[in-house]
């Protein structure tokens, strides 16, 4: 990972349940971690969802914040962690962890949270791109599936009156 970590994250907010759900889940135990649910506020994870600013645990085991139920699930051993809000147009739309510099040490603030912010800042950016994408997308499959089974010609043109749309009737 950016950070020469042991294994990383990225959970998406799922608004509607206010909770964080699993969507990368980078190292050795990865896959096993995909089916936990982490409601906002809960663990270091969900705190960092609620207040929208990152943390660095460098002793995960004296953290109150802290939830074992990843590790219990994989059998992982956290150590430390750094978790970073993700957010686009002003709106969190998950966080990114990092868990264990594979070198021993903890986390530093000063080299390791400005990577993994700016890494986290960019896949914010794509992942609403790509939601952007798929929403208009889903938005001109149902326009055609209307305009296709009218009766009447229908044209949809642009502010040239150059036709973007005609259907089977027009």
């Amino acid at each position: 990972t950016v950070v020469n970590a042991e294994a990383s994250s990225l959970m998406l907010l799922d608004e509607a349940r206010q909770e964080l759900v699993f969507d990368v889940a980078l190292g050795e135990k990865g896959e096993s971690v995909k089916s936990i649910r982490v409601k906002v506020g809960e663990g270091i994870a969900g705190t960092v969802a609620r207040d929208g600013v990152p943390i660095l645990v460098k002793d995960a085991g004296s953290d109150s914040r802290w939830s074992r139920k990843a590790d219990d699930k994989s059998g992982f051993k956290t150590r430390t962690i750094l978790c970073v809000p993700l957010a686009a147009r002003g709106r969190l739309i998950g966080v990114m962890q990092a868990l264990n510099r594979r070198d021993g040490r903890p986390f530093s603030e000063a080299e390791d949270l400005p990577i993994l912010e700016a890494f986290a800042a960019q896949a914010a950016i794509a992942i609403e791109n790509a939601r952007l994408f798929e929403g208009l997308k889903e938005e001109r499959d149902k326009l055609q599936a209307v305009f296709s089974g009218m009766g009447d010609g229908a044209l949809i043109l642009d502010p040239a009156l150059k036709t973007i749309f005609g259907n089977q009737a027009a």
